[in-house]
């Protein structure tokens, strides 16, 4: 049997499920939401298991496009294929349902998948048994940005069983992850914002030599992920082994009055964590 399309569609709500089928096994093309929920994300499950978890929108960044709008009609699932291989997909085999469950609801979820009586390599990214989890690690702050200072990104937002990636973050023994691409999700209240981020892994800052971080401001943040507009940051890959500190965090400047609440900004680690190599 050739691979046929299938379309499903939640007009609002907060989980949509491809049913298993018994002698089908199916996989996701992509998906397009026409109206994301503000600071939502989607946990993705291959049968009773997680596979990933994706945020959705998060102040001025934007992970999955509307139905209209979106360079070459690519959403967030196009989008990871091209930057890390035609094998990340994901795909269930004929015993296995594929839910996505929002943190919010959701108005206008589109998914386009195929149906297809071929086998399933479980043990591939994004599949039910792999081994590899694909990180669209999202991490914030636990404090109110109230003063001009320098702030932790200390609350990492993650499913059960997946590493609590955050500042002073140790790469537990026999893991290693490998990061492809930050985002970072700027607000401003008044002239309050953020201004730079800050990444080391042990004593070495990433991007710029002279410790001064790279800009996130809103309106001037070189970390806006915006699939609509084919816009966001990639590079060549950081390897963070076993035993690796990350230490994560932000300067924000306060304006006297306007405050922002805790864990309104947040920063996107885009990688792959896996077995040491």
């Amino acid at each position: 049997m050739a691979e046929e399309l299938r379309y499903a569609y939640l007009a609002s709500g907060t989980q949509l499920t491809i049913p298993a089928r018994v002698g089908y096994s199916h996989r996701v093309v992509e998906m397009f939401i026409d109206s994301p929920a503000e600071r939502s994300y989607v946990d993705v499950y291959v049968g009773p298991r997680i596979v990933a978890r994706f945020p959705v929108k998060w102040n001025d960044c934007l992970f999955f496009a509307p139905n209209l709008g979106s360079i070459n009609n690519m959403s967030l699932f196009g989008w990871i294929r091209n930057v890390f291989g035609e094998d990340f997909v994901i795909e269930a085999d004929p015993s296995e349902d594929i839910t996505f469950r929002f943190s919010a609801s959701q108005i206008g979820v589109h998914v386009f998948y195929t149906e297809t009586t071929e086998g399933v390599d479980k043990t591939k990214p994004l599949r039910s048994l792999s081994p590899m989890r694909v990180l669209f690690h999202i991490l914030t702050h636990s404090a109110v940005i109230n003063a001009t200072k320098n702030y932790s990104l200390d609350v990492p937002v993650v499913p059960t069983g997946f590493s609590e990636i955050k500042d002073g973050f140790i790469v537990p023994s026999g893991r290693q992850l490998i990061i492809k691409g930050l985002a970072f999700g700027s607000f401003k209240s008044g002239t309050t914002t953020a201004t730079k981020l800050h990444f080391w892994k042990e004593n070495y800052e990433y991007f710029t030599p002279d410790r001064a971080g790279i800009h996130v401001e809103r309106d001037r943040n070189f970390l806006v992920f915006d699939i609509t507009r084919n816009d966001f940051f990639t590079f060549p890959d950081i390897t963070c082994n076993s035993g690796e500190k990350l230490s994560l965090n932000f300067d924000a400047t306060y304006d006297g009055t306007n405050t922002i609440s805790a864990q309104v900004l947040a920063l996107f680690i885009i990688g792959l964590e896996q077995p040491a190599r």
